[in-house]
């Protein structure tokens, strides 16, 4: 090769090399770009998406962590994700129970039934809890919900128990010692033998004639006829809705006992009452079974499942006397206020 070819093959080597460094350092730029927006996504975000974990290890310079991870270096940057995208949620609003604060075990699907797939809402704060979970019946999703109330004594107590699962348990145990767990009517027992399991020390209530409908159960006790048990330190007033049957048995139905827990001025109803919504945010088998519930269901219970319609009105009466202006039922939406008004029109005959 002569000496212009090897000019020219020195000036092509040259320029290549200079594309390569200019190539090289456009990617770095993008890379910075990347990880300048990770983390702004991070500090706006009540969430860390795990695609963006080893962009957030790079910017941290843990580039060793980012080409080798290990269980225990994933566990450490995680823990910090978790913490940046808590510190980032909103917290409850005294004043507006239904603003519910995000607890960092958020970690259910959102659906219409759990709307901030949390594992416990946090309605009153720092004394009810709601645990909401879809319930499917024939491919309708129906919700069902779970209250936690916690004691002046620190202990807890548990409304309509629902499947206790490594996540819910964890939440409740971050709350306090399960004490009280309560089936308040025949139709909430699925998980009440569960419940016991996982926490003996707890005493486990049926509503009236609970041992006898369900006897494989560990009940301990029943309550609603005697008024609320001593061990619940007069926080409690209760009421007895067992003047409904079924009217192709003639057997009692529900045998429902309603609560209401003076402190924090919460009404605990199971089936007798329901707040579905109807918004377009819900599914349209939502919207039919809302629809079925209320014009259909309700009617006919009214005027063939209600046997007893003085019993009725007695319990009806007892329960709108007590002082409470929030509900939480165990199908529908959590209503904040008003909830006696709603009561009342409900539960007229």
């Amino acid at each position: 090769m002569n000496d212009e070819g090897r000019s020219d093959a020195s000036a092509t080597t040259a320029r290549v090399r200079v594309l390569v460094a200019c190539d090289s350092a456009s990617r770095r730029r993008r890379r910075r770009r990347r990880i300048d927006s990770t983390d702004e996504l991070e500090k706006t975000t009540t969430g860390v998406a795990t695609t963006t974990l080893p962009r957030a290890r790079r910017s941290l310079g843990m580039r060793a962590l980012a080409s080798a991870p290990t269980p225990a270096t994933r566990g450490v940057v995680h823990r910090r994700a978790r913490t940046r995208a808590h510190r980032a949620r909103p917290r409850a609003s005294a004043s507006d129970p239904s603003s519910s604060a995000r607890p960092p075990s958020a970690r259910y699907e959102k659906t219409w039934s759990n709307p901030t797939g949390n594992v416990l809402t946090d309605v009153v704060p720092g004394v009810v809890w709601a645990a909401e979970r879809p319930f499917t019946w024939n491919a309708i999703d129906v919700g069902g919900k779970m209250a936690v109330v916690r004691l002046r004594d620190g202990a807890l107590w548990v409304h309509s128990p629902i499947d206790l699962d490594d996540a819910t348990r964890a939440a409740i145990d971050a709350l306090g010692s399960v004490k009280h767990v309560v089936s308040p009517n025949y139709e909430h027992v699925k998980w009440a033998a569960q419940w016991k399991e996982a926490y003996p020390d707890a005493t486990l209530y049926g509503c009236p004639g609970m041992r006898a409908k369900k006897p494989g159960i560990p009940w301990d006790a029943e309550v609603g006829e005697d008024g609320a048990p001593e061990a619940w330190g007069g926080e409690f007033d209760v009421a007895l809705f067992d003047c409904e049957v079924n009217p192709f048995t003639s057997t009692p139905f529900f045998n429902e006992v309603v609560f209401c827990h003076a402190a924090s001025g919460v009404a605990f109803v199971t089936d007798v009452f329901w707040n579905y919504p109807g918004g377009d945010d819900v599914p349209p088998g939502t919207r039919l079974w809302k629809f079925g519930m209320d014009r259909v269901y309700l009617p006919f219970y009214r005027a063939a499942m209600v046997r007893d319609r003085e019993k009725f009105a007695r319990a009806r009466e007892k329960v709108l006397s007590w002082d409470f202006d929030a509900a939480l039922p165990c199908h529908g939406s959590f209503i904040p206020r008003g909830a006696k008004d709603a009561l009342r029109r409900h539960l007229a005959l």
